[in-house]
């Protein structure tokens, strides 16, 4: 058996691709605007795999990094803790689980039990939990503008009348910092919950 020269190991191929895919060798407009990106986030089985060979292939043909920032995820795991397989059929297919509860229902399932690097032991129900929340912002929503006059005007700080508006302005200016600090860190779960939190029992 003799290697085609033209072909690359399958790791260090997918290496090239944050500048393949952008027209290199050539100086492509994309290549300029977009190379090197800000963040990648991967499994950590892929660290060695691919983040690396990414860093010194761009490093060898672009001379920068292809990226500052490598985001470690959790894996999703099936309930019983095994890696999902497609061969296996163990694998869920995210758009079933969009079509049955809606995409931000999805998000919510997933990010809801992302808390720090551990991995997820997939539950449905978060899903779930996610479709009845988000129902549960839109009644509210929908409450509040019944209550409201048609004239009423999103622009501007709310002005409180009441020690209760005072006091729910305050707490959601401290939400909002620190969801905002979380988002900023890229802690996802927790800022989530803090919405959660937020919304049912302030």
């Amino acid at each position: 058996w003799i290697q085609d020269p033209d072909v690359l190991d399958t790791w260090f191929s997918s290496a090239l691709w944050p500048f393949a895919t952008l027209g290199w060798p050539k100086k492509t407009k994309d290549l300029q605007k977009f190379y090197p990106t800000d963040m990648i986030t991967n499994d950590r089985g892929i660290l060695n795999l691919w983040d690396t060979r990414m860093i010194f292939s761009g490093l060898e043909f672009m001379k920068k990094e292809p990226f500052n920032t490598v985001l470690v995820h959790a894996t999703i795991l099936t309930k019983e803790g095994q890696r999902m397989s497609k061969s296996l059929g163990t694998g869920i297919d995210p758009m079933n689980l969009i079509n049955s509860y809606g995409t931000d229902a999805t998000r919510f399932g997933i990010v809801w039990q992302a808390m720090g690097g551990q991995d997820i032991r997939w539950s449905e129900e978060h899903v779930n939990a996610g479709r009845k929340f988000a129902n549960k912002i839109w009644n509210a929503a929908r409450f509040v503008l019944i209550q409201l006059s048609l004239d009423f005007k999103t622009s501007g700080k709310p002005k409180p009348k009441t020690a209760a508006d005072k006091k729910m302005l305050k707490e959601f200016a401290e939400v909002t910092k620190k969801v905002t600090q979380k988002i900023e860190g890229c802690e996802f779960g927790p800022a989530l919950h803090d919405i959660y939190d937020f919304f049912w029992h302030s």
